[in-house]
Formats: structure tokens, C-alpha cells, sequence
């Protein structure tokens, strides 16, 4: 072995030029699926780093119908725990910023609130100090301690630890810090790193929001860790079986209150949801430029094997074996294929960072780490072997069994390389093509889609509108000094120079975060069995509608007399009223939302709300002054010019009603909303850079086959020329041959076009999947890239001269 490892390295040596493009197309094909990989791992399959043995890691949901809700409520949640049979611990967490005051300086950080088995059940153990208590999550507000993160322990208390028992001020209330967590777990929100962790006790000091009682409040994400030895089919069949018990127990909160058991990749909320489409996608391109890459090579060895045909010939006719010849070019190929693999790690390495730059602006604290571990480095090299053997097996089969006869005879090194290695050149260029071609329809498509999609109706206009959120429950406001500070800043805002309307509300659409539903009891709508009658919801202000630019499209507005005394009103958007009015007029019509019966008095225009895709779906809106009360209220004013340079009034008039209060959050909303976005720009950006890469190596494959074709058929030539043939009829025939190659891979991409586009559809927003511009403009692009790819080798066949062949010859 050690002497064929050094006969294959002479081999590589001695053809530098070969060498170096087989490594550099081997490290572009194994760096993309190592990229790949990575990202998969990390934000889809192992989407909890820090966690013990995350495989036994499990998301818990609630359904009504058909549709699934991701947070479960803290009752349900007990009584899940009490699944020991299947499950070995569950817990409950939800994200939330605080406002953090330690010495004199104020910080708004996110952390989570969780169960206090929470760093138990996940096998965290800390870095100093202590988690929680097992009876730290039992008495309401009686349990002040919180866990740091180890980076925010670094970045804001410089690696103290002395920390440990000291006492920090957390949205205006006095908690003790217990402990610092490993510098790896940054939180069980995937793609979110959390600053503290409280008991789930603490939530009306630190969030503001949730129940500890109401079976009706489904808050917490829920996840669980299976018992050793129980699957998913056994953990469902026990939650299902609960769920019929409490729908039996509970009839006013559970009924047609289903429960599932997901795995982690399935998550319904965490980066997975943004990640993982775009991901598939990218784990098809990077394995098809691969393939090409495979079939690039494995036609440069081919090209090299006639040349070294003579020296196969000496060797199997002095007694060489077949198998030990093959086994020679196969520690060749191994060998290149490690090259190539080593470079494509270096690839790799550059490139990890690179998804996360097409992150939008955003108030979350989204970050991912990508390491390459050992098992990505073990894919890697499982990927690199498998490659090698794609590549080498089948120049490694022709070129051990060669014509004895013929190539020994004087003159054989020019004879040509025979029928069977000229079919198997052009099929992988055959390959190479129509893998080409598929690629860059997907990029095309993509891209087309993302920019139909920006300019997509998503029912507001986010241009000059600036957005600040404000969390005054943490600053210790009740309902009525909220009610004032809010009427006070709304008018501040909208006699400041600049600012053409201001306004307020709980949630703004297509952001990060999901938004609240709400049950709507329709007066006069029979509902359909295991109908899901949850409609999202948003608590705005009076000209919230004009702030957005949502129009109105009947009835009217709120205004500052809709308050706690007035008739309890609410405005639906269209898709509402069309579900539970059709051919009706909805204006003054009843609907009951917990336990509140609302008037409608108005109908806005449908839009986008979660996703660019989501299909139309209901939404309501109620007055911030009745009944349905958020004293966390984010502000939204539309402003005359760029709205970021007015970033300073708003934090000035802030301010000037409450030093106290910082907003928590503050950008524009044209920023806030790129989250939509946010798959379709990297499925454009990264596939048409992998189509350019496939369209690259596809032209190099055409002409490489030519070129050969070229030098091997230079006798013949000299003699077509010889007898009369015209540099013309020369060109005509080599390009004739390479364009036919390359129409055959049209015509077998475009049949896997009509197959593999269907799987694009969830990026491709009004643009049909065989958009005949794309597929068009993309065969045109190719027909010219092989046209020029055939045409050097053809030119260069024309300038033979037929007495230097002929006397060569």
C-alpha cells in the first residue's frame, strides 16, 4: 500500500495541471456538502447544543382541529410530567426580554422563564454555582433567583465569581444570582442565546404574561426527554390517551384539545422553521454539483487512462493482475479525493459563517455556532471516499482492460481510445449537463420568486415607519397608569415634527415572533366538527390603520371614545368575514372571544401576518382600551423622511414621561419585516452561486471531452484536409458532435426540470414552477456556454497542417 500510495503521488506529480483542477472541483463539491451538513446539524438535527444526548429530546404541542399551536399551559404540562412511563422529564420555558439594572447601568436581555427541572431534565450541569431547586417553581413570586449564561456572566460581570449570591436588579426587582451555566448552551429557543433563566414562578416579575392555573393559557414551550427504549409511536399513544382524559376532565378548557409528540426537527417554532425548507433545498444543490463534479473528474481520468494505456498494456503483459491494476487507480483516486477533501474542509471552514449573514436586522438575539466536529469531519470523510469511488471506479474498470494488440503495436498511443471510452466521456457529459440545467432552473425560479415576492401586496406599506417596543408592565405600571402614559405618548409623537401619524399595538406583522389567538364564538355560525375557530388577534390604538396604511374597506376606525365604557367593538379583516358572513354584510354583527361579546364595526384588508406563504386566513383587531388589556404595548409612528433619524425623538419623549422606561427594542419596520424574507433570499443568493459553479463545471467537462477528442483525432483531420476538406467543414464537425452532448443533457434536464421544480413551490410566490422565461433563458445561457466551450477545441482542429500530421504520422 505504501508503495502504491507513493506511485500515486509520482502519478499526481507529474500531471500538475490535472491535479489541480481535480482537487479544486473535488474541494468546491465536498465544501458545499460539508458546509451543508453543518448547518443541517446544527440548526435542524441537533438544534440543542450543550444538551445531553439530545436524540432522547422530544417538542410537546397542543392541536384543535387541524391546526397546531406550539406552547402547551402550565396544568397540562403537570399533568404530562406525569407520563413517567414514556417520559424521563418534562419541561416548559418561555423567551422574554428583561430590563436588567446591576451598578449603574440599565440593559434589556432576553432570557427564559422555565419549570425548575428545566437544567435537570437536559442534563446541564453549571459552571459555578447552582440551578434550580426542584421546589423553586411552587410559590408565585416567592422564588427571586436567576442562572446567567456563561457569556453574559463574561461580557457583563467580567468572569466575577464572587457573582454567586449577590443580588441584581431585574425589571425594578431584587434577584439573587445562583449560577452560571457552560459557555455551550445557550438556551432551548434554537438559534436564540439567552442571557438568564428564572423559575417559571417568577413570570409575573420577569414576563409580564402567563397563568399558572388557567388550563385555558397555553404559554410554555414543552419539551421532553423519552425514557431509554421509548420511540415517538409510544410517546404519542400515551399523550393522545391524556389528552382524552382531559377533554373528559376538563370540558370548558380541553375540549377538542389534542396533544402531539415531535421531534426536535419538527419543532413548530426555533430556527427550524426558517432553516430547515431552505436547507433541503440546498442539501439537493450541493449533492447535484457533486455529481457533476463526480463526472467532471471521472472524464479527466478517463482522458489520462489513453495516455497511459501503453504503460497498463507493459504492466498486464509482464504478468500484472487486473485486479491489483485496479486497485493502483483506485489508491490514485483515494488519493485525490483526500486532497480534495482536506482543501473542501478549508472551504468549509470559510464558509460556515455564511448563512448567518443573510440574517436580517433584528431586536432577537439570533446567533448560531458551527463547528467542524468530529462527525462532520467523519462525513466528510465517508462523503470523500464515496466521491473517490463514484469517480474512479469506472476509468479504473476501462482502462485495465485494454486492447493488448493494438496498443503495444508501434503507433498505438495515437490510435484513438475506442468505442467504449468514448461513449462512457459522453455520457458523463451527458450527466453534467442536464445536472447544469437543473440547477440553474431552480436558481432562476428562485429568483424570479423572491423578487415577485418583494414586491408581493403583504395588506400594509413598511416603508417610514419606525417601530419601538415597550415593556412599562416590567416598570411596574397597573392598567390605569399604563392608560395614561400611552395616551400621553401618542400625543407627544404625533405633534413631533416630522411624524405624520402615531399609534400603538401589541404585535406588528411578519416578524420574528407569532402572534396571540383568541376563540370567536360567532352569534348565528354552526361549526363544523373539530372546526378551529382560534382567530389571531393584535390589541391596536386609534390610527393604527392609518400608521400601517391598512385600508379600511367598510365601516370605521377606533377612536379614543371606544374606552372601558363604551359598546365592546372590535374590526375583522376580510377572510373573517368571509368565513363566518358570506354574501353578508358583517357591520353590527356579534361574536363572543373570551367571555366578551364585541360588535363588529369595521372590515380592513386581509395581508400577511406570519409568513409570506401562509395561505388567507382571519384576523381581529381590539381597541387597547377595552377589556383585553397588554400593558406591553409597542409603538409605531410613520414619519415624513427616512424614519431611523428619528430614533432619538422617540426615545427623548420616552423618556420625558418616565426616566425609568427604555424601549426594549427600536428599528424600522422595513427592517422588521425582511424576516419574511428571510428563506427566499437565501435560496436565490446560494443556489444561483451553486448554479454558476454547476454551469462552470459543466462548460469545463464539454471542453475537456472536445480538446481530447481534438488531439486524438488530429490524424484524421490531417487527412480530411489533405483531401479537400475545408477549415469550415472541420469546425462544423467537432462542434457538431460537442453542441449534440449538449442538447442530449438539455433534453434529459428539462424532463427532470418538469419533476424537481415542483419541490421549489414554497419559495416561488406567483411564478409558475415551469415559468417558460426561466426554462428558456436558462437553455439559451447553457447553448451558449457549451457553444463556446466546443468552439476553442474546433478552432484549434482547423489549424492542422496535413503535411506535419501526415509526416508525423
Amino acid at each position: 500500500m505504501i508503495n502504491e500510495l507513493r506511485f500515486a503521488f509520482r502519478v499526481l506529480l507529474k500531471n500538475p495541471g490535472f491535479t489541480l483542477v481535480a482537487i479544486l472541483s473535488l474541494a468546491l463539491g465536498i465544501g458545499a456538502n460539508t458546509t451543508v451538513f453543518c448547518w443541517m446539524k446544527n440548526m435542524v438535527l441537533r438544534p440543542l447544543p450543550g444538551v445531553v444526548q439530545p436524540e432522547q429530546m422530544v417538542v410537546l404541542t397542543t392541536t384543535h382541529g387541524q391546526a397546531m399551536y406550539d406552547t402547551v399551559s402550565l396544568p397540562d404540562l403537570k399533568d404530562l410530567a406525569g407520563l413517567s412511563n414514556v417520559f424521563a422529564g418534562v419541561i416548559g420555558s418561555q423567551v422574554t426580554p428583561a430590563c436588567l439594572t446591576a451598578g449603574d447601568k440599565v440593559e434589556w436581555i432576553y432570557g427564559q422563564i422555565t419549570t425548575a427541572n428545566f437544567f435537570d431534565a437536559l442534563g446541564v450541569k453549571p459552571w459555578l454555582g447552582r440551578t434550580f431547586l426542584p421546589d423553586e417553581d411552587q410559590k408565585p413570586g416567592g422564588n427571586p433567583v436567576l442562572v446567567l449564561s456563561h457569556g453574559f456572566w463574561q461580557r457583563r460581570f467580567a468572569r466575577d465569581s464572587n457573582l454567586i449570591g449577590k443580588t441584581v436588579e431585574l425589571n425594578r426587582h431584587a434577584f439573587t444570582v445562583i449560577g452560571v451555566v457552560p459557555p455551550n448552551f445557550p438556551g432551548t429557543m434554537s438559534g436564540l442565546k439567552c442571557d438568564f433563566w428564572a423559575p417559571v414562578t417568577m413570570h409575573n416579575e420577569v414576563a409580564n404574561f402567563g397563568s399558572l392555573t388557567s388550563r385555558n393559557d397555553h404559554w410554555l414551550h414543552t419539551q421532553a426527554r423519552l425514557k431509554s427504549g421509548v420511540g415517538l409511536e409510544p410517546a404519542q399513544a400515551a399523550v393522545t390517551t391524556l389528552a382524552r382524559q382531559l377533554e373528559q376532565s376538563y370540558p370548558a378548557s380541553n375540549r377538542e384539545i389534542g396533544l402531539r409528540v415531535l421531534p426536535l426537527w419538527k419543532s413548530p417554532y426555533g430556527g427550524q422553521v426558517y432553516f430547515l425548507p431552505v436547507l433541503r433545498i440546498l442539501a439537493v444543490v450541493s449533492l447535484g454539483v457533486l455529481l457533476i463534479v463526480v463526472a467532471n473528474v471521472a472524464n479527466l481520468l478517463l482522458a489520462q487512462a489513453t495516455s497511459r494505456e501503453k504503460e497498463i498494456a507493459i504492466r498486464l503483459a509482464v504478468g500484472a493482475g487486473r485486479m491489483r491494476l485496479i486497485r493502483q487507480l483506485l489508491t490514485e483516486s483515494g488519493l485525490l479525493a483526500l486532497l480534495g477533501g482536506a482543501v473542501g474542509v478549508v472551504f468549509a471552514h470559510w464558509g460556515l459563517g455564511l448563512l448567518t449573514r443573510f440574517l436580517p436586522v433584528t431586536h432577537l438575539p439570533v446567533g448560531y455556532a458551527f463547528d467542524l466536529d468530529l462527525s462532520t469531519l467523519g462525513f466528510t470523510l465517508g462523503l470523500t471516499l464515496v466521491t473517490a469511488l463514484l469517480f474512479g471506479l469506472a476509468p479504473a474498470l476501462q482502462a485495465s482492460s485494454p486492447d493488448l494488440n493494438r496498443t503495444l503495436k508501434e503507433g498505438g498511443r495515437t490510435s484513438g481510445a475506442g468505442t467504449p471510452h468514448h461513449r462512457l466521456r459522453s455520457l458523463f457529459v451527458v450527466t453534467e449537463t442536464a445536472l447544469a440545467f437543473l440547477l440553474l432552473i431552480g436558481a432562476g425560479l428562485c429568483i424570479k420568486g423572491f423578487q415577485r415576492a418583494q414586491k408581493m401586496d403583504v395588506g400594509f406599506d413598511p416603508n417610514n415607519v419606525l417601530l419601538a417596543g415597550l415593556r412599562i408592565g416590567m416598570n411596574g405600571y397597573d392598567e390605569s397608569r399604563a392608560m395614561v402614559f400611552y395616551q400621553q405618548l401618542r400625543n407627544r409623537l404625533a405633534a413631533e415634527p416630522g411624524v405624520k401619524e402615531a399609534a400603538l399595538a401589541s404585535g406588528f406583522p411578519l416578524g420574528f415572533e407569532g402572534g396571540p389567538s383568541l376563540g370567536a364564538d360567532v352569534e348565528g355560525y354552526a361549526r363544523g366538527p373539530n372546526e378551529d375557530v382560534s382567530i389571531p388577534f393584535s390589541i391596536v390604538s386609534p390610527w393604527y390603520f392609518s400608521v400601517m396604511r391598512i385600508p379600511l374597506v367598510a365601516g370605521r376606525d377606533f377612536t379614543d371614545q371606544d374606552d372601558d365604557k363604551a359598546l365592546r367593538v372590535a374590526i375583522i379583516n376580510e377572510t373573517m368575514a368571509k368565513r363566518f358572513w358570506p354574501g353578508q354584510n358583517p357591520i353590527g354583527r356579534k361574536f363572543t372571544a373570551r367571555g366578551v361579546s364585541r360588535t363588529v364595526i369595521g372590515i380592513a384588508k386581509a395581508g400577511k401576518y406570519r409568513s409570506l406563504n401562509e395561505r388567507p386566513q382571519g384576523f381581529m383587531y381590539l381597541p387597547y382600551q377595552q377589556g383585553v388589556w397588554d400593558r406591553n404595548l409597542g409603538v409605531a409612528i410613520r414619519t415624513e423622511a427616512n424614519p431611523a433619524s428619528l430614533a432619538g425623538v422617540l426615545r427623548r419623549d420616552i423618556r420625558a414621561l418616565d426616566a425609568g422606561v427604555e424601549a426594549w427594542a427600536m428599528l424600522t419596520m422595513a427592517d422588521y419585516v425582511q424576516a419574511a424574507f428571510l428563506a427566499q433570499k437565501i435560496a436565490a443568493t446560494l443556489l444561483i452561486a451553486l448554479g454558476m459553479v454547476a454551469l462552470a463545471l459543466a462548460a469545463m467537462g464539454i471542453y475537456a471531452v472536445m480538446a481530447y477528442v481534438v488531439s486524438q483525432r488530429t490524424r484524421e483531420f490531417g487527412v480530411r484536409m489533405a483531401l479537400g476538406a475545408q477549415a469550415g467543414d472541420v469546425l462544423k464537425l467537432v462542434m457538431s458532435q460537442g453542441l449534440l452532448l449538449a442538447a442530449l443533457g438539455l433534453g434529459v434536464g428539462l424532463l427532470g426540470a418538469l419533476v424537481v421544480t415542483r419541490l421549489l413551490t414554497s419559495f416561488l410566490y406567483g411564478v409558475n414552477p415551469f415559468d417558460p422565461a426561466v426554462f428558456a433563458g436558462v437553455a439559451a445561457l447553457l447553448a451558449l456556454v457549451a457553444l463556446a466551450a466546443c468552439y476553442l477545441p474546433a478552432r484549434k482542429a482547423t489549424r492542422v497542417d496535413p503535411m506535419i500530421t501526415l509526416r508525423y504520422e
